[in-house]
Order: structure tokens, then C-alpha cells, then sequence
């Protein structure tokens, strides 16, 4: 995700106070019966939680981490489910829009080609499904389905001006820990909310405290990287309220006025951030988190990140 211009977009929604909706009925979800309201007058209750103070903050422990319940009643995943899309990272990257696969365990990219979903705008953000398909979205806020194998784009139905959500980060997360059927999420600076990528309709799940990049994994967890809170934190989010736990502080993170741009994705039990700071010559700094502890992997990578993405084919211990 470009940073640039969050500074802008916080400031003027402070400004104007004004409240925008995510979709033309306003559809929220709630998650105390699974009903859905279709209150079309323009208002959200904020949800009534401290889940994101310190002291409900808890740190994570990977080691004695449930291990997955299989669900019994689940259907059979399709033929082709994760047959196409690798287990490794996708990266995009910014100015010339090439997109890598990026290896954790040796900390090598390779690239895969260039995208050319259009010449007006540029990557933002990037989201991996597990069927072969990597959705993008762009500056100007249009999302585009591009086949991981042709690098065909295809722009979706996704209207940005219908729905007025702006800039947003993405991820997948499965639904449980036994089911390999996933859902998107989709995070702007103060909303969480799931997208429908058929109908490309969402709804809104609750509230964020600023701008992030959210991250899934097999094990149904929603995660999300905060990197303007100080300090910066990695929450894990419930996926019916928003609300946050399990965060783990970010010790020595650049501050939020240095960076440029960021990405986050899951992967192997770690958590992987893609981070380049302003500066002449600067490129993307790789940063790993295992078991709450944030150390530098890779220094200036060669080329810029926006978008990382992980599919929930990819095993979680």
C-alpha cells in the first residue's frame, strides 16, 4: 500500500466529521444472530468495545497455539482448489508493476512477470485467492482479477464510487480452522468490512483505530498491520466484530512519517512486512515476526512493495 497520502485522508475525514457509507443499502452485518441490517439512512453504530486497549492486549503464544478442529460438515473444496496458486508470497511491485514470488525460507523473489491492468493509475494492494486469481487494487481505487498463470487482467464489477469505502488494504481468511472456504476482508482507515468478489457487494463488520493490511491464514485468523499507531502492532481482528486481540507491539518500527509504502502477508507460523522508507536509493525492507519479536530478514530488496499476498492454500502450523 502506498502511505503517501493517508496524512490527507485522515486529516480532511477529521475535518468534515462526515460519516461514508460503505454500500448504497449501508449493509451491516451483526454478529450477535447472523441477521443482516439494511438500515438505509446513512448511520453505523460504532461497536462498544475496548478490545483495542493495552491491557486487553495479550501477547501471542505460538507454541501452545490450539491446533485446527476438522468440521466434519464441510463440502468437498472444488477440483481445481489450490492446484495453481503457489504457497509462497506474491509481491507487486509499484512503478513497473511486476509481480514476484517470494520464498521466506531462502529470502529470494522471483519475478513472474508485469501486470498491465491500466496505464492510469498504479498498484496499491493485492489479495490471493485460492483458485488461481490475485485481485488488485489500484490508486484510483478500481479493483482488477488477474490470472496468476497469464497475468491477464480483468476489471471487476467493484465500484469505488457507489461505495465510497476509498483506499483499502485486503486479505483472505478462511472461515474456521477446518474449512478451506475463505472470504475477503477489506480494511480503509477507521472500517473493516467483507467483500463478495461474485457480487462485489460488502459488509460492514466493525471498526478499525487507522489505516491497515489485513493478512489470513488456513487456520481462520484475520490479521491486521497497523503501522500508524504508536506503536506500531500486529492485532489479530474477530471477523464478526473488528475487534482486536493477540496484538503484538512492533519495538524499533520506523516511525509513520518515514514510510512510503507497506505490505504484510502470513506465512509458515510467521508474519512478513514489506516496508520501504523515503530516501535516495531506498527500496523495500523485509521484516520478519516470530513469536512476537520483529527482526530485519532483508535489507533494500531492490525494488518497491505494495501489494503482498498469501493465499490460505499455504499451511499454517
Amino acid at each position: 500500500m502506498r502511505f503517501g497520502s493517508l496524512f490527507v485522508v485522515l486529516a480532511a475525514a477529521s475535518l468534515t466529521g462526515c460519516y461514508v457509507p460503505f454500500a448504497i443499502s449501508d449493509v451491516v452485518k451483526d454478529p450477535t444472530d447472523g441477521a443482516v441490517d439494511t438500515d438505509v439512512t446513512g448511520s453505523m453504530d460504532t461497536p462498544d468495545t475496548d478490545a483495542n486497549s493495552e491491557d486487553s492486549a495479550a501477547p501471542v503464544n505460538e507454541d501452545t497455539a490450539t491446533p485446527p478442529v476438522e468440521d466434519t460438515d464441510v463440502p468437498p473444496p472444488p477440483a481445481d482448489d489450490c492446484t495453481v496458486t503457489s504457497d509462497l508470497i506474491y509481491l507487486l511491485e509499484r512503478d513497473t508493476q511486476g509481480l514476484y514470488l517470494f520464498d521466506p525460507a531462502t529470502l529470494t523473489s522471483t519475478r513472474l512477470g508485469r501486470l498491465a491492468c491500466t496505464s492510469g493509475a498504479t498498484p496499491a494492494s493485492m489479495a490471493v485467492a485460492r483458485d488461481g486469481v490475485a485481485y488488485v487494487r489500484y490508486s484510483n481505487d478500481v479493483v482488477y482479477e488477474v490470472d496468476l498463470v497469464t497475468l491477464a487482467c480483468t476489471a471487476t464489477s467493484y465500484s469505488p464510487g457507489a461505495t465510497a469505502f476509498g483506499s483499502f488494504g485486503m486479505g483472505f481468511a478462511t472461515d474456521s480452522a477446518g474449512t478451506w472456504m475463505d472470504h475477503l476482508y477489506v480494511a480503509n482507515f477507521h472500517r473493516l468490512a467483507q467483500l463478495d468478489t461474485t457480487s462485489w457487494q460488502g459488509q460492514v463488520i466493525g471498526a478499525v483505530p487507522s489505516q491497515s493490511e489485513l493478512t489470513g491464514n488456513s487456520r481462520g485468523e484475520l490479521w491486521a498491520f497497523f503501522p500508524l499507531e504508536r506503536p506500531a502492532r500486529l492485532s489479530q481482528l474477530d471477523k464478526a466484530t473488528g475487534a482486536e486481540s493477540n496484538s503484538i507491539n512492533l519495538s524499533g518500527f520506523p516511525a509513520a512519517i518515514d514510510i512510503d509504502t507497506f505490505a504484510f502477508a502470513a506465512w509458515g507460523g510467521d508474519f512478513w512486512l514489506f516496508v520501504r522508507t523515503y530516501g535516495v536509493g531506498s527500496s523495500t525492507d523485509v521484516y520478519r515476526v516470530h513469536n512476537g519479536r520483529m527482526t530485519m530478514e532483508l535489507p533494500r530488496m531492490g525494488f518497491d512493495v505494495v501489494g503482498a499476498g498469501v493465499s490460505t492454500c499455504s499451511p499454517t502450523p
